[in-house]
């Protein structure tokens, strides 16, 4: 995946004591959404570890030849009750991260503004990305990370609105049901580092707005990635137990 000229600003990095801190802090309910999430993950890897297969194998579907910058499934797994939906693909592989087989890029909804002004001549999305996934082959996930504006043609919204939105994921009545579970699953377990690099994207446009145009800020080709951070699911699980959540 491509990165802008200021790559190390990108990064969002959480020391291992400040991460448990950060969950411990965590309202109630929210640990307890964490520990299901946690529970989901670990009977999904053991599901798959039974079948030979992954995550992967379920968002591909039929195709049984996996072309890069295609979404997966073709028309997205939208839950249409609640507006929420994801999407898998992968860019040129010279354009990857080391071990990256591709990433799933998780939205929301986003109402339209009754006060839409009729001076905007292109058209507002209903939606809003959340988080970008990336993945290796076995379909574990090993990097976080938000998009620039102009990547996803997404209705670009606040952090904590961004925030917001990620609690409330569901995707329930999304298809594939196995890849969709997989998902809000893998969101909710990594709540903390979401919420942090959201964050961290809002912070770098706001020093950035300053010397620029917001709107060309987020038209600005050259900024791909905003924020990111790396993670691994066997710490996650120490990170969970080191902060009293299980």
């Amino acid at each position: 995946m491509s990165h802008d000229r200021s790559e190390l600003s990108t990064h969002c990095r959480i020391g291992d004591a400040e991460m448990e801190d950060l969950l411990r802090a965590e309202p109630r309910a929210r640990k307890e959404q964490m520990l299901e999430a946690a529970e989901d993950v670990l009977r999904c890897v053991h599901a798959y570890s039974r079948r030979g297969t992954s995550v992967l194998a379920d968002v591909l579907g039929k195709h049984t030849h996996f072309e890069e910058w295609v979404h997966y499934p073709e028309h997205d797994a939208v839950d249409t009750h609640s507006g929420y939906r994801f999407y898998y693909h992968a860019h040129a592989a010279h354009e990857r991260v080391r071990g990256e087989h591709g990433h799933f890029h998780v939205f929301g909804p986003a109402p339209l503004s009754r006060h839409r002004s009729h001076a905007i001549s292109t058209p507002i999305a209903d939606y809003t990305h959340i988080v970008g996934i990336s993945v290796d082959e076995r379909g574990f996930p090993k990097r976080l990370f938000t998009t620039n504006r102009w990547v996803t043609a997404e209705q670009w919204r606040p952090a904590v609105s961004v925030i917001r939105s990620m609690h409330k994921l569901d995707l329930g009545r999304a298809r594939p049901v196995r890849a969709a579970r997989w998902v809000q699953s893998v969101v909710r377990l990594f709540d903390v580092q979401i919420a942090a690099i959201v964050r961290h994207r809002d912070h770098r446009i706001a020093s950035k707005a300053g010397r620029a145009d917001l709107d060309r800020l987020f038209e600005d080709r050259r900024s791909h990635i905003l924020s990111q951070c790396c993670v691994d699911l066997a710490k996650q699980f120490q990170f969970l137990e080191g902060a009293g959540i299980g």
